[in-house]
């Protein structure tokens, strides 16, 4: 395990290229929760950074179905701070040594499953108190299964074509735009002004270029034999 004497030396440890958000804001914030872990905390893995960045998205979420604006603000709020502690799981990894591929595993499913959550508690709350449609429902899981699928088929890439990254939209060289952080933030930013059905529209419409994309670079990547 390293030494850790002050947080600027978690810096070190976190990722060089990052996305958007993680980069510009939320790394500011996991270096502080990893120096706590590691300073106060020395027998913390990974995974149980890991449980406790999903066990808040849970609260997160079960807040943003509340009628309550003061609620669902406070579950906003929430879902940033479980997106910080799923930060900060992998620099804990890097500064104990204790990176693993059940790990990696671990963290991908929650994202999975905090995105189901997302959405779904993002459709509850606009059915049950704005608008009774069928079509928030189905607005809801269309974003849902997109998303999932679109996870499905880069996971599935990398499983076919293992040693070929997927390709990620540069903005410079240390920064890309991220789905996971991107999702985060405007589901946040959908709460806090009360858009939650635009926000549900908008990944649903997204999420089919980005099908096509996956499906796009799979079969380019067959050709190449």
């Amino acid at each position: 395990m390293h030494d850790i004497k002050r947080i600027a030396d978690v810096k070190p440890f976190q990722k060089p290229q990052d996305s958007i958000f993680s980069y510009y804001i939320t790394r500011k914030i996991s270096q502080v929760i990893t120096y706590l872990f590691v300073r106060f905390w020395p027998a913390v893995t990974p995974n149980m950074v890991s449980v406790i960045s999903f066990f808040l998205a849970v609260v997160a979420c079960i807040l943003l179905i509340f009628p309550g604006y003061w609620w669902r603000f406070a579950g906003a709020v929430l879902l940033q701070l479980s997106f910080a502690f799923d930060c900060s799981d992998g620099e804990v990894a890097r500064i104990t040594n204790l990176s693993s591929k059940f790990g990696a595993w671990l963290d991908s499913v929650f994202d999975r499953f905090k995105e189901i959550m997302m959405f779904g508690a993002m459709t509850a709350y606009w059915y049950t108190y704005q608008q009774t449609s069928v079509w928030v429902i189905v607005v809801g899981a269309g974003a849902i299964i997109g998303l999932l699928l679109v996870s499905y088929l880069r996971e599935a890439k990398k499983s076919s074509w293992p040693t070929t990254r997927t390709s990620e939209i540069f903005i410079s060289k240390n920064v890309y735009i991220g789905t996971v952080d991107v999702t985060i933030y405007l589901v946040s930013l959908a709460v806090v002004v009360n858009l939650e059905y635009v926000a549900l529209w908008i990944f649903l419409l997204v999420s089919i270029p980005l099908v096509l994309k996956q499906l796009s670079s799979a079969y380019r990547l067959s050709q190449r034999g």
